[in-house]
């Protein structure tokens, strides 16, 4: 019997378009005990082992589609590592649909644009966090991101803070919308590929994952997100090195139940206030 949760969802070509909210929120406490904590904690310390050679310490997290919770991932994740005594920075490649300044609670100007432009520096555009995470936003709108992440100076920033930092984690634009990876892949050690249970369809995950292998891409892992929560299961985030794992029907959003996909993003917002 098909779960209710389903009831009623339009079905597309490449997902299956539900009404979830990400909220872009910091959801781990330090010292805290829940399931998202222990869920983090897992993923951190599968991270830390399999990137404990120092040769792995960009980390591009990628996923298939919009709306799989990456850039929360991001944030908590790089929040948990920073809680193990780890330096991280967190650098905003989405540079179209720029977000991660929100989980940290910093503005978004003065960034990847202004440093690219020769406009500011590399320590002007890097912002310190109350959850003692660094982070790089967009800055500035972006209208020719290819131009931008190919560029030489995106390539000395990423050089540069490899050396700083224990881990740079690059959030990144989903592969089957935007074709950025092409030119991320080539910045980073590793890909960590995030899946959504119950909304992203495996074939657009396969074609992503090909997608990256094709462009040369070393994925290190995959993290579903949005799993289920019974008494029966012990985290949000399911981590496995490899592979994509079994895919469910139902799906737990900690995030309320409007779509990000129905949202104006905030350019669109700020252009609207302008007028």
């Amino acid at each position: 019997m098909a779960d209710k949760t389903f009831k009623g969802n339009r079905i597309t070509g490449i997902f299956k378009k539900k009404r979830i909210q990400r909220e872009d929120a910091i959801i781990i406490k330090k010292g805290g005990s829940g399931s998202f904590d222990e869920a983090y904690n897992r993923l951190k310390d599968n991270i830390m082992y399999y990137c404990g050679d120092g040769e792995h310490k960009v980390i591009q997290v990628e996923s298939s589609i919009a709306g799989e919770g990456k850039t929360t991932l991001v944030a908590n994740l790089a929040y948990s590592l920073s809680m193990n005594d780890k330096k991280v920075v967190v650098v905003d490649l989405d540079l179209r649909k720029a977000r991660i300044h929100r989980p940290f609670k910093v503005s978004r100007d003065i960034g990847i644009g202004e440093y690219v432009s020769g406009e500011k520096t590399k320590e002007e555009v890097i912002k310190h966090t109350e959850f003692g995470v660094d982070i790089i936003t967009r800055g500035k709108q972006i209208y020719n991101a290819s131009l931008v992440l190919s560029s030489q100076k995106i390539k000395q920033l990423i050089s540069e803070l490899r050396e700083e930092y224990d881990f740079v984690l690059l959030d990144c634009p989903p592969v089957l919308i935007i074709s950025d990876y092409l030119n991320i892949t080539r910045l980073s050690d590793g890909v960590l590929f995030v899946v959504a249970a119950g909304y992203t369809k495996k074939t657009a995950v396969r074609d992503a994952f090909a997608l990256l292998v094709r462009a040369g891409a070393n994925v290190i892992g995959t993290v579903m997100t949005f799993t289920e929560q019974n008494m029966h299961s012990y985290s949000y985030y399911k981590y496995g090195k490899y592979g994509y794992g079994k895919y469910g029907n139902s799906y737990y959003s900690a995030y309320g139940d409007k779509s990000d996909d129905e949202k104006p993003s905030e350019d669109e917002t700020e252009q609207r206030e302008e007028k």
